[in-house]
């Protein structure tokens, strides 16, 4: 299972080497609407490449929730590997879902011009554009949510945590259900947001938890 940390460092490294070669305008993943200094800019859509690396990191992300289980009963004392842990797995679930979910403002687009382009970037306000946004956001928000939840429910380390060489259990050994585990992603996000503050919080080095974890009845344990 450890050595998965290299496999995902590497998806991660390469799909920025790549997002840096491909940076002509617009690159937009996914869709955005904003108003700048009284302008009104809509873009959206998706790459071939960004659409290909998002296919291999839901192959990395579906082998490693298959990987054979390494946990050990050795807590995890420190914050800063789960803090950094956080900020990979989300880079690794916005490179996931982001390109995934522009496909729909693409097709929306393609449709309504009947002029095909992967990505797009306009000036000019369509009917659609609210309803794609909302949309996307809607997709986006339970897609990182059952991201973080599903390791969590089968008992495996996220592609971050795998990277950081740790895993989430319950204190009881059982499984995590998918509410709880939902749950738990939910507060967790905005007490990670909250910097080197909220997480020192109740914080016990002895059993590997900060005060979510006491909350949810959760420890962070070592890999072997």
């Amino acid at each position: 299972m450890r050595q998965f940390r290299w496999v995902v460092m590497g998806l991660l490294g390469f799909f920025l080497v790549l997002s840096t070669l491909f940076s002509e305008a617009p690159q937009t993943m996914g869709a955005s609407a904003e108003w700048v200094n009284g302008r009104y800019r809509f873009s959206g859509g998706t790459q071939p490449w960004a659409l290909g690396l998002a296919a291999s990191f839901v192959a990395v992300f579906v082998l490693l929730m298959g990987a054979r289980c390494a946990e050990s009963q050795a807590p995890l004392p420190g914050l800063t590997r789960r803090f950094a842990a956080f900020w990979l797995d989300f880079l690794f679930a916005m490179f996931t879902l982001t390109p995934l979910i522009g496909v729909v403002p693409m097709i929306v687009e393609w449709r309504r011009t009947g002029t095909f382009a992967w990505s797009f970037e306009r000036t000019i306000q369509a009917p659609s554009d609210i309803p794609v946004t909302v949309l996307s956001f809607l997709l986006l928000i339970p897609g990182l949510l059952v991201y973080f939840a599903i390791p969590m429910v089968l008992r495996r380390p996220s592609p971050g945590a795998s990277v950081a060489g740790y895993q989430v259990v319950a204190d009881d050994g059982r499984a995590i259900s998918l509410r709880l585990a939902l749950l738990r992603s939910i507060v967790g996000y905005f007490a990670l947001c909250a910097g080197f503050i909220a997480p020192f919080v109740g914080r016990d080095k002895n059993l590997g938890k900060f005060w979510l974890d006491k909350v949810f009845h959760t420890r962070a344990v070592l890999l072997k």
